[in-house]
């Protein structure tokens, strides 16, 4: 008998119906169902619950019921073997969070029969250090790892090195670490290219370069990055799939690398990457005369 994670979205009204609905599946065929904290609370309290951290560790498959920030919010604790996770979206669908709720206790007897494995993706590895080379945080990332300045202060430099070998020294807002996963967040906002999911890269995206001679590069997943900031009275910070963030201060340094694991997801049976980039980025829609 399986331990299964569920974690709702707090805003999800619609998320209690199917909790119900998984709650006596689970019942009928022996399975033990682990609640996130918060979702326990909003669904009136239950005895069965964890911290995110508890629910990576303990239960697999984790059930995940809201958009992709909600997976991501708990599949970047990730360590070592990853549970799979299984996303399910009501309405919006999106690039981790692939099935409906209609699929879920379907794709979900499959999972436990051994049916679907699931897919791997790559999480990068956030280490900061103050001047006195202490460490002073230290997260993983499924999306992407932002050093940026803060809404009102000066022009950012800071210096990149790869591999130990000098880079640049960028002058603009920031600069964006992403996976191939977060390849379409916030790198390709600020225009980054869009990776395959399973390439072996990580995404280095300038923010807001004062230079035109600043490019978007892809690196090979092995490289292991080192980014400084020099002298600056401004305010700076880096933060870790847009929801955990540290300040930094002069000489302070943030080395991001692969991360050794992998997180696990289940894929939606009738949809594949490329229709999701059509739908989410509309492609497919033709353009409109006057």
């Amino acid at each position: 008998m399986a331990t299964i994670g569920l974690i709702i979205k707090p805003s999800l009204e619609a998320g209690g119906s199917l909790a119900k609905t998984l709650e006596t599946w689970c019942h009928d065929h022996g399975h033990t169902l682990l609640f996130e904290e918060q979702t326990a609370a909003l669904l009136g309290g239950k005895e069965s619950l964890a911290s995110r951290l508890e629910l990576v560790e303990n239960a697999d498959p984790i059930v995940v019921l809201g958009g992709d920030g909600t997976l991501i919010g708990v599949a970047r604790h990730a360590r070592n073997y990853s549970p799979l996770f299984l996303g399910v979206n009501f309405g919006t669908l999106g690039f981790l969070t692939e099935l409906t709720p209609d699929e879920l206790i379907p794709t979900l007897e499959k999972v436990l029969r051994g049916e679907v494995a699931g897919v791997s993706r790559s999480l990068l590895q956030a280490t900061g250090y103050n001047k006195e080379k202490e460490k002073f945080f230290e997260s993983q990332a499924v999306n992407d790892v932002v050093i940026q300045k803060g809404t009102r202060s000066r022009l950012l430099e800071l210096d990149v090195f790869i591999n130990s070998r000098d880079l640049m020294r960028i002058r603009g807002d920031g600069i964006i670490f992403s996976t191939p996963t977060g390849s379409t967040a916030y790198s390709l906002a600020a225009g980054g290219s869009i990776a395959y999911p399973s390439l072996d890269v990580t995404l280095l995206t300038p923010i807001c370069p004062h230079s035109l001679t600043y490019r978007p590069l892809i690196l090979p997943g092995s490289a292991h990055a080192v980014v400084e900031l020099p002298s600056y009275d401004g305010e700076v910070f880096v933060t870790i799939d847009g929801q955990a963030s540290f300040q930094l201060g002069t000489y302070d340094t943030v080395q991001i690398q692969q991360a050794l694991n992998k997180i696990r997801f289940v894929r939606s049976p009738n949809e594949d990457y490329f229709s999701i980039l059509r739908n989410k980025l509309n492609w497919g829609i033709p353009n409109q005369g006057d």
